[in-house]
């Protein structure tokens, strides 16, 4: 739709509402400025493009939001795009956000995405978009295990894919944190779990610069094969529920096997977002948008327990559903013992 207002010549606002979608938000204002640019270059005018940061956490943060939004309305008129929206715990504060908004501009063109439809500000028409056109099957088998899906009933099941997938031949690789060399309490602890999971991305030749004849007779070989071409350490993420640092037994163990890891900071979403570094991001907690080829999940406790017990259960965070849905190709759970 942004696209579509952008053709008309319209000025379009993405807008991150909190701080769980800076990086979802970075990424389609990224995307979208690409479009805008390569079809201007084609001679296809276009309107602006903004990006604007919040975090409506109260009152006085949805009336500041508001003001600046409504300042930039012209003829009455103002396109809007905020993405990952709804969490539990904020939703009344972003109906809000939408209701004032609303009011001072009548002629308000709204998209909003999120995973609660039941959560949604009153008002608004919902269309359900559950098919999964992003992860393979064997990782959107993980993602209908969350209890969240199963039993809370509050996010939608996927439906059918509907088009061939050309990494079916998968499977989750399990790391186990036990055995002579673990230490710490979980795997982000320990060097041992950094190494193993260094083993692996070695065993996917990730870094290694292939050839340009090697290139050549490789580069339609799918994910599924044993050695899959052109794996940078951009196209690998680890994601960790629990806080780890850059001193963390894990990213210790990737570094000694010579992987150029680093925890991301705040100040590091769009880096990451727009993989301008070739590095292996280690994030705490979720990273709502973001999405890698590998991705490695270090499991703090049983995903299912975390998904709907005490803090989990009243927000919108869900281990397995947030942490396990970002692989696009090959999913690591590196499981305590």
């Amino acid at each position: 739709m942004a696209i579509e207002w952008l053709r008309c010549g319209h000025h379009v606002y993405i807008v991150s509402t909190w701080r769980g979608s800076r990086a979802a938000s970075i990424m389609l204002y990224h995307l979208l400025l690409q479009t805008v640019n390569t079809q201007q270059s084609s001679g296809v005018s276009h309107g602006q493009l903004h990006l604007l940061q919040y975090d409506l956490h109260d009152g006085e943060a949805v009336i500041k939001a508001v003001n600046d939004l409504s300042r930039a309305a012209r003829g009455g008129k103002l396109y809007v795009i905020t993405d990952e929206v709804e969490s539990e715990l904020r939703i009344k504060i972003f109906e809000s956000f939408c209701n004032k908004l609303l009011t001072r501009v009548p002629s308000l063109h709204l998209w909003a995405a999120g995973c609660f439809p039941e959560h949604r500000p009153a008002g608004l028409q919902v269309k359900h978009l559950t098919r999964p056109l992003r992860s393979p099957p064997v990782v959107v088998k993980e993602d209908d295990q969350d209890l969240r899906i199963t039993r809370g009933r509050d996010v939608d099941p996927y439906s059918e894919r509907g088009v061939p997938d050309h990494t079916d031949d998968l499977s989750v690789t399990r790391l186990y944190h036990r055995g002579q060399g673990h230490s710490g309490d979980w795997p982000g602890d320990c060097v041992m779990c950094g190494r193993e999971v260094a083993s692996f991305l070695h065993s996917l030749r990730v870094g290694v610069k292939e050839s340009s004849t090697t290139t050549s007779t490789t580069s339609t070989s799918t994910f599924g094969s044993t050695t899959p071409p052109c794996l940078q350490w951009r196209d690998v993420l680890v994601l960790s529920w629990r806080y780890v640092s850059d001193q963390s037994g894990v990213v210790t163990g990737l570094q000694e096997a010579g992987i150029p890891a680093r925890v991301m900071e705040g100040e590091d979403i769009e880096d990451a977002v727009t993989a301008r570094s070739d590095l292996v991001w280690v994030t705490n907690g979720p990273v709502y948008g973001l999405e890698r080829k590998v991705v490695v999940c270090l499991e703090y406790s049983d995903f299912d327990s975390m998904s709907f017990t005490g803090f989990y259960r009243d927000s919108v965070c869900s281990p397995r559903l947030d942490l396990v849905s970002r692989s696009t190709s090959q999913l690591v759970i590196v499981s305590p013992d």
